[in-house]
This record gives C-alpha cells, structure tokens and sequence, in this order.
C-alpha cells in the first residue's frame, strides 16, 4: 500500500483545515484507495466505502505501538476526523464548506475502521484529468508532523504548476497550513511551523527546501520558499538553491540537445525547434531530473568545468 498514489484536486490541496497528524495519516491512507482516474471501471458515491484496518497503519505509520493501542490511536483519529472541516475556494468569489467524511463504522473485533466520504468532497478526490497533484504514499510515511506533509504536498503542487519559488504573505502562509490562530509571535510560527516542516522535508523526502523572509520595519510579513528535487543537488548552488541560470546553461548545450532530443516528455515540436526544446526542457529538468539517467550523460556533465 505504500506505493499507492494520492491524488488531489489542487483546489484541496490548497484549501484551509485544521487537522492533526494522526488524522491527517487516516485521511491519506483513505485517499490512497481511490482511483482517481477519469472513466474508471468503479465509479466512488458518497455510498462508497473504505476500509482501514490497524495492521495497514501499523505498516505505514504507527511503527512502534502494539495492536491493543494501533486501534485506540485509529479510534481517536476517526471520532476527530469525523469532525473536521474544510474551507476550499471556488471561482466568482464563493467558498464551499464541507466536511471530509460523512460517516465511520467501528470494528473493534477486526481492528479497523470503515470510512464514507462526503458527498461535497467526492468531485475534489475522484474523476481528476487536469489541475490535481498526486504522490506516492511512502513519500510522507515518514513525515510526523502534519505541517511537513501540508507544505510538501504545496511543494508538490507548485512544482506540477512550473513553480520552484513561491512567496507567499505570512496571513496566506498561515491560512494554507491551518494555523490562522496559533502561533501568533512570528518566532513561534517560524520554528514550530516553517523550520519543523523544512527541516523534516530536507531530512526524509525527495525534495530540498530553503526560505527566505521579507521585513518591513520591525516585523516579518512574509516568506519566499526555493525548492528542488534532490536529485537535482549536484547542479544547485553553494547555498543549496537551484538558479536558474544553471538551468539555462544545459538546456542551451548543444550536446545535451542531441542527447535528449529523443526524450519522452518532450512534444513533437519540442523535438522539432530549438526554442520549443530549451522552453520544455527547463520545465522537464524540474519536474522530472530523476529522467536524465543515461549512461555518463548526467546533468551536471553539461555544465561548464570551473578551473
């Protein structure tokens, strides 16, 4: 199950909740078990449910706890699950506010839980062709704070939209990790929020994350976020960034051009004229480096020898 896929609108993954990081666990191994796709054999109602027992979280989350104590913690999670909301932004200025489950059934003798998802969430989960953000589950087991998994899957989202910066206002910051009222000095928000979630992000996932904050006068207002997959790490800079310019400088080597012009991500087009191939190639870079896997043609060999 590790290797299942959550797939999410990104109007959900930005969306505004407050949940704790067993919930958040629950609500992911419940999402792993749609298939999102379009035109699926099995179409999901608000009929359908979902299953989880102690032995799969045990597998994918609750490590070191013993089967009596997987399913009290299982418990606790759905009763506060069941509970919570979620704010999601809709185009015209209107905002749809909903819960995620509509309902869970206990089974304390099998040791796992049933789970329906509400009606208004179901269209952000399912039926997903274009504007989603999906990941593999073991990408978050081993994140245990529920901001980590929030930005990551942010980081995820931007990087699918072509962003690998993003400033963000800390009143935005705050509302998209669901702490609008927690934290209220700068200095708490930073290192119990925005270090806690970088700083397990760089340790136990596949990307690398730095930030930078804006001051006016004596107060921060905000923070600009660079991110990166690791595999990217032997092209980024001596602070850890990845620039842009370096980026430029192998999508305009003509070596690399005649090595990858047979990559499948790149449209005809891009095979075809230069500019399409260096426009689509710094996005591919981004998206996908763990691509660029030929034999002694790696990335970092396209870049000029510094003497």
């Amino acid at each position: 199950m590790k290797d299942n896929l959550v797939t999410q609108s990104n109007d959900l993954v930005s969306a505004s909740y407050i949940m704790s990081v067993s919930e958040k666990e629950l609500l992911l191994a419940c999402i792993s078990k749609i298939d999102s796709r379009p035109n699926r054999p099995h179409q999901v109602t608000k009929q359908t449910k979902f299953t989880i027992s102690v032995d799969t979280m045990k597998e994918l989350f609750y490590k070191d706890t013993n089967r009596d104590n997987a399913y009290r913690d299982l418990k606790k999670s759905a009763d506060r699950l069941f509970d919570r909301e979620v704010t999601i932004k809709l185009e015209d200025n209107k905002t749809l506010r909903t819960r995620f489950v509509s309902g869970v059934l206990f089974d304390p003798d099998q040791a796992e839980i049933t789970v329906t998802f509400a009606e208004d969430i179901l269209p952000y989960l399912t039926e997903l062709s274009v504007n989603f953000t999906k990941y593999r589950l073991h990408e978050v087991a081993e994140l245990s704070s529920v901001h980590s998994i929030r930005l990551y899957e942010l980081i995820v989202m931007w990087t699918n939209q072509y962003q690998y910066s993003k400033q963000l206002d800390l009143i935005e910051f705050r509302e998209v990790m669901g702490v609008q009222n927690k934290y209220k000095q700068f200095g708490q928000l930073r290192e119990r929020v925005i270090e806690t979630a970088i700083n397990e992000i760089n340790e136990r996932t596949n990307y690398r994350v730095s930030v930078s904050y804006k001051k006016v006068s004596r107060s921060y207002v905000g923070l600009t976020l660079n991110f990166h997959k690791k595999v990217l790490d032997k092209i980024a800079d001596k602070d850890g960034t990845l620039s842009q310019n370096t980026i430029q400088s192998i999508v305009n080597n003509v070596q690399f051009m005649n090595d990858y012009n047979d990559h499948p991500s790149l449209s005809y087009q891009g095979k075809m004229d230069t500019d399409a191939f260096k426009r689509e190639m710094t996005n591919i870079i981004q998206r996908e480096p763990e691509s660029f896997n030929k034999t002694n043609k790696s990335l970092d060999s396209y870049l000029p020898v510094i003497k």
